[in-house]
């Protein structure tokens, strides 16, 4: 249990304190001031302190982590940072995207799941770290004297991160749920680490996934709507976040569309539009997005670190190792406005031929983790699941017009329509979520490179390759964890 006791303890009730800046246009919070910490009671006996201690939370998901816990030398790198840096992992591992061979080449490669490497070791870690500051902010708001609004609010709000950080190790570290429901690879912690704590056996998936969705239904009842800013879980990313997971699940697609329709207001014509294209996609007050990583270029950057802008604009100063596959790019019409691809460097290597202009890197660039748009391609899946055609292609056709004015209805049915679907869904989440992986990875499809690809390796369909084995460092520190796992 490494992850708790090496990392956490010395963190277990610190605040990472904030002023709140109601003038700011953009985000009202400043980069975390005091990490000396608080007690306990302390902590939990005002509100202001307890959104103090969220605001950290939300911090840490732009962290720059250590490769190697053990050690007191930060020997962090870009594609171990914090939230952003699984999405990119993810993105890399598709066949719409290539990388050169510098930062997430090995995930690139699909060669990056063994139990002693930095992204198992990561990928670990951050979620279970963010999974205990949950179990505190829960157990510290039951324990404490807050009024009963207060303490429902925030008990939410531990509930939605708690269950969005178990979703994410489901994702990473397990089968896909339709392929393996008894798969028995991860430890559910509902209680805060303390420095006697011993790590818990494995769960099955499906005990998994019975406590991200109690934990999201239950805290959609008691969430708000209103927020200090869009880097804030509120109602409505608490919907998008069950709507992603009913994707998995696949066993209840009225209440995928429902949760979708939540989260996008339930007009989809409006819930679209977006002025982010050919913008650099860097703006959280965007209309469309629904949560986002906020910067501001000094106090709240990550400076080089932040993926994907740093990795995918070659017009600045940046890391700038991602291209574009030409095949994935032949799919946009001349006159979709996400169709932001330049032959930039007339180069004769073939996976060098297209870059794309879709995000524009600066040290205030925001970062998307969850946009309207993709909520109503979750509800044209949905209805497309229910059996209501007409309606899928009608979503369809709301976001599809709004790229594109000379689009037109699709007259698809069956497994065409599904097909165009998940295009539209690469076409429109393209770097920003690993959208091509997760949908592999969920509808049990393969991923097969073009020849094109610097690294053309194909993937089948429930490969062992869609997830990472248990890091070597847990199985060390937990007695209830072993080597089998990884066999």
């Amino acid at each position: 249990m490494k992850t708790y006791n090496k990392l956490n303890i010395k963190l277990l009730f610190a605040v990472l304190l904030v002023h709140f800046l109601s003038s700011c246009s953009k985000e009202f919070l400043d980069e975390p001031q005091n990490t000396a910490g608080l007690p306990e009671p302390i902590v939990f006996s005002d509100r202001e302190i307890v959104q103090s201690f969220i605001t950290g939370i939300y911090d840490r998901y732009k962290g720059q982590w250590d490769d190697d816990l053990a050690d007191d030398v930060n020997e962090s790198d870009p594609d171990t940072g914090g939230l952003y840096a699984m999405y990119f992992a993810r993105t890399a591992k598709g066949n719409d995207l290539i990388l050169a061979p510098t930062f997430y080449r090995f995930d690139y490669a699909h060669d990056n799941r063994q139990p002693t490497y930095r992204r198992t070791s990561f990928t670990w870690t951050f979620n279970y770290e963010i999974i205990n500051y949950a179990n505190l902010l829960i157990n510290g708001l039951a324990n404490s004297s807050l009024d009963d609004v207060t303490k429902k609010e925030f008990t939410a709000v531990g509930k939605t991160i708690r269950a969005f950080h178990y979703f994410q190790i489901a994702l990473e570290f397990a089968p896909n749920y339709n392929t393996d429901r008894t798969s028995t690879r991860i430890p559910i912690y509902t209680e805060p680490a303390t420095g006697a704590s011993v790590g818990n056996p494995p769960s099955p998936l499906t005990d998994v996934y019975s406590l991200i969705l109690s934990d999201l239904t239950s805290a959609i009842q008691d969430l708000p709507e209103e927020r200090l800013g869009k880097s804030y879980i509120n109602k409505a990313v608490a919907n998008g976040i069950l709507a992603r997971v009913l994707l998995v699940t696949q066993d209840d697609w009225s209440l995928a569309s429902s949760a979708a329709k939540a989260a996008y207001g339930g007009t989809a014509a409006t819930a679209v539009i977006s002025s982010s294209w050919g913008n650099g996609f860097d703006d959280l007050t965007d209309q469309d997005w629904l949560w986002g990583h906020f910067q501001n270029g000094t106090n709240e950057s990550n400076y080089y670190w932040m993926a994907p802008h740093v990795f995918m604009d070659h017009l600045t100063v940046s890391l700038q190792n991602t291209y574009i596959n030409t095949n994935f790019r032949d799919t946009f019409s001349d006159t979709d406005v996400r169709k932001l691809f330049q032959d930039l460097y007339n180069s004769a290597t073939p996976y060098r031929e297209f870059i794309t202009t879709k995000f524009a890197f600066a040290f205030e660039s925001d970062v998307p983790l969850m946009r309207k748009s993709e909520m109503v391609l979750i509800d044209a899946e949905a209805q497309y699941n229910l059996g209501n055609e007409p309606e899928a292609r009608n979503l369809l056709f709301a976001l599809q017009s709004a790229r594109d004015p000379n689009a037109t209805l699709s007259v698809n049915s069956g497994n065409d329509l599904m097909n165009e679907i998940l295009l539209e869904r690469r076409k429109e989440l393209y770097g920003e979520i690993g959208v091509e992986w997760f949908d592999a990875k969920r509808l049990r499809m393969p991923i097969n490179r073009d020849a094109v690809h610097r690294v053309a390796v194909n993937v089948p369909a429930d490969s062992e390759l869609f997830y990472l084995n248990i890091p070597q460092s847990e199985i060390d520190a937990n007695p209830n964890m072993d080597e089998s796992l990884n066999q």
